[in-house]
């Protein structure tokens, strides 16, 4: 029996595989718990009270950056997990830890057709480098190439306004002084910040779901901040497609993806991705995808598990 899962900012799924077949799986709010050790404990109960058989091989994708198989989460820092202690702890067999868009891009390959929605045909490249970018809680970003993928912190670069409108986002967003990074644009609190600017109210709370919804709606406010949100997400991935020459497709993952009404996303989306001056038609011929699961990064982990617990050693 294996474990593979998904820990974000906001939510963490984790999932329990014999071979082809699931054991468990469950999804559970982070806010609910104190710890990770705590969230772990409630799901590993439950899977001990239908199954018996010992964990031989674990994988946690971990939205932020690893370090000697540790990691603390970038928007929930209180919470630290190490490969070593929970495998000791918990019984979770080798254990090891990746980014969470390192078992993303592990799992682009499991994709069905029906998972996705082609925004950009492009021509491709079948061997070129993939990327695999999305929004949530934060902004994750990986790149793949072949067998090896490349693990990126790539929503901490600078944010780079593009117009009238992005410019006072950014405004908005950094007080004098203080850097705007792409994911805090590019994220659930970005999509927020653009319904703050829409309705000229910068202290509004409202979350994120809250504003697709009303874009769904019709609420003018609302379907203008979709569409800033859309902007700023094409620039972003069309400058990281340049990074990583991404000739073999441009995939968009995360939680908030699935979540966008076509209607007001593709369009302006594409049109920020293209922008690009003299490298227009480089980005032109990558195909853009938007993923439409969001289990993207948990099946990458059960993946990611799977293959490690062939091997005999520990990933500490």
């Amino acid at each position: 029996m294996k474990i593979g899962g998904d820990v974000g900012g906001t939510k963490t799924l984790l999932e329990a595989r014999a071979g082809a077949f699931t054991l468990l799986k469950q999804r559970y709010q982070n806010d609910e718990f104190a710890d990770f050790d705590a969230l772990l404990a409630e799901f590993l109960s439950t899977l001990r009270q239908r199954h018996r058989a010992p964990v031989t091989a674990t994988c946690l994708a971990v939205a932020g950056p690893i370090a000697a198989q540790a990691a603390r989460l970038t928007n929930r820092p209180a919470w630290l997990l190490e490969a070593a202690g929970l495998s000791a702890r918990h019984g979770l067999g080798p254990t090891m830890l990746v980014n969470d868009f390192v078992a993303a891009a592990a799992g682009l390959g499991g994709l069905d057709a029906a998972e996705t929605r082609l925004l950009q045909t492009g021509h491709g490249d079948a061997g070129g480098p993939v990327l695999a970018l999305g929004p949530g809680t934060g902004l994750g970003v990986a790149m793949v190439e072949g067998e090896h993928v490349v693990a990126s912190e790539g929503g901490h670069i600078g944010f780079a306004p593009f117009d009238a409108e992005s410019t006072a986002l950014w405004q908005l967003l950094g007080a004098p002084g203080r850097r705007v990074t792409t994911e805090q644009v590019v994220s659930g609190t970005g999509l927020a910040a653009c319904y703050r600017l829409t309705t000229a109210m910068s202290t509004l709370p409202i979350e994120p779901a809250e504003v697709v919804a009303r874009a769904t709606g019709g609420e003018p406010a609302a379907t203008d901040a979709v569409r800033l949100f859309a902007r700023c997400f094409g620039a972003v991935a069309g400058d990281l497609a340049l990074v990583f020459l991404a000739r073999g497709g441009v995939y968009l993952a995360g939680g908030i993806t699935p979540r966008l009404p076509p209607e007001l996303f593709d369009e302006p989306f594409l049109a920020a991705f293209g922008a690009k001056a003299e490298h227009a038609a480089l980005v032109a011929g990558m195909p853009v995808l938007a993923v439409m699961s969001e289990e993207l990064g948990l099946r990458g982990a059960v993946h990611l598990a799977m293959q490690s617990g062939r091997e005999e050693k520990t990933h500490v």
